[in-house]
């Protein structure tokens, strides 16, 4: 069994996009491999979204949706840099 990547609490604003549109969300929590999401109704188990988090851009799966939160799977890990800009920059929860 594989150790879950330490979660950190967050409230930083991002953009998604799926296709053709964008949607505004906020990250609530985040790892080096994914995070949660809150806003986007619309997004569905294995959706495929780019996520723009302002100091860079990565790619991601939905793993699970529930009302507007969604679980994001990273294709690749953040940055130590990324993730940090995201803490750092965050909205205090």
């Amino acid at each position: 069994m594989t150790k879950r990547e330490e979660r950190y609490p967050a409230k930083f604003p991002v953009v998604l996009r799926k296709g053709p549109e964008m949607f505004s969300a906020t990250i609530c929590n985040i790892s080096r491999g994914g995070g949660c999401i809150l806003g986007v109704p619309s997004l569905q188990k294995g959706d495929t979204i780019v996520l723009d988090y302002g100091a860079g851009q990565t790619r991601a799966t939905a793993v699970w949706t529930m009302a507007q939160m969604t679980g994001l799977k990273f294709e690749s890990r953040l940055s130590r840099n990324g993730l940090n800009a995201i803490r750092v920059l965050s909205t205090p929860v």
